[in-house]
């Protein structure tokens, strides 16, 4: 009878409490902490109020809701999914859309290096994809309602601040999953590990093939057309990040670059045609992907880089169409596939 009262106490708490918002949306007075993306994501997507919504990969993950609201008036939400395939992100903005059918625009990255994937893929890197969590089964939910980390990382931490005075409230959008230390970027984070052999002319060059574009093209049409044509009244905005060129010179050593230029040309073309779908391309900015102060790493830029890119993608620059499609990624082909990329370690 202990142990039966404990347990019914212990998943109560969980339940009433609800730190990953898998059945309500927070409670007033107590402070929940946004720290988990896989976790927490699905609930904000399901039990949030919002209009717009800013999502994707860890690229995504330095954007402002507030930036996104001051340029289009909108209530919006962030929910980044570090290196999630583009089944996982198109299954959270189904669930968005289920729930809040009045969706009226979706910021959402297209990472050129997950695009010639499986449309059905799931990415198990960051560990075991929380399935109980998203899904509508009620009978696996046991699983988070006797979560000894959630019970007292999350739980027991909420009473205790609670206890103590802390305000109640969530942590800003803004703030949620940001990575604001300006110690953190630079030339040297950028270049961290490498050399100018991790960057040199490749052995061999690996083209695009026929079956890599046809799962290009299946990718992005079950992942992000098929979104789109079902709602009509959603405007849609998918921008490739602009990686540093640290990452395009490895691209160039591992003799891929022109596999992902192809790749992200096929996937761009077929995604033109949809009219509430916008696709912005911001490798045609060089000057941008050249400067190693926005970069953390080869791949993540800081805050004040994503809300230029927000605010070009607002003005319309770098969005790609079909008049120009051909001038865009001819000019990427002429540049990164010409750039002296050793001279980085000079």
């Amino acid at each position: 009878m202990i142990v039966l009262a404990f347990v019914v106490l212990a998943g109560g708490m969980v339940v009433i409490l609800d730190p990953f918002f898998h059945y309500h949306s927070p409670l007033p007075g107590f402070h929940y902490e946004l720290d988990s993306q896989r976790y927490q994501n699905d609930g904000i997507t399901r039990h949030f109020p919002y209009n717009a919504m800013i999502t994707g990969t860890s690229n995504s993950e330095n954007f402002h809701t507030s930036g996104l609201d001051a340029l289009y008036g909108t209530q919006s939400v962030k929910v980044p999914f570090p290196g999630a395939s583009y089944h996982e992100v198109a299954q959270n903005l189904r669930t968005a859309f289920r729930t809040h059918p009045d969706l009226k625009l979706v910021v959402c990255s297209m990472d050129d290096s997950y695009l010639i994937e499986e449309p059905d893929a799931m990415h198990d890197e960051l560990g075991e994809f929380p399935t109980y969590l998203t899904d509508r089964n009620p009978f696996n939910d046991i699983r988070y309602i006797l979560n000894r980390d959630v019970l007292f990382n999350y739980c027991g931490v909420m009473l205790v601040q609670r206890l103590k005075g802390t305000p109640g409230g969530v942590t800003d959008f803004d703030s949620y999953s940001e990575d604001s230390d300006p110690a953190q970027f630079g030339r040297d984070a950028a270049l961290f590990g490498l050399s100018a052999e991790d960057v040199s002319a490749p052995d061999e060059v690996q083209p695009l093939t026929d079956a890599e574009r046809e799962l290009v093209e299946k990718n992005v049409r079950r992942n992000i057309a098929d979104i789109a044509k079902a709602h009509p009244d959603t405007e849609f905005c998918y921008f490739i990040p602009p990686v540093s060129i640290v990452r395009w010179g490895t691209n160039y050593h591992a003799g891929i670059l022109e596999r992902q230029i192809d790749a992200e040309e096929a996937a761009v073309r077929e995604l033109l045609e949809l009219p509430n779908l916008r696709i912005y391309n911001f490798y045609s900015n060089t000057e941008l992907v050249t400067d190693l102060g926005r970069y953390k790493d080869p791949v993540h830029y800081n805050a004040e880089t994503a809300g230029q890119l927000l605010a070009w993608m607002k003005e319309g620059e770098y969005q790609v169409t079909q008049d120009n499609v051909d001038e865009v990624f001819g000019l990427e082909r002429e540049f990164y596939n010409h750039y002296n990329y050793t001279e980085l370690f000079e």
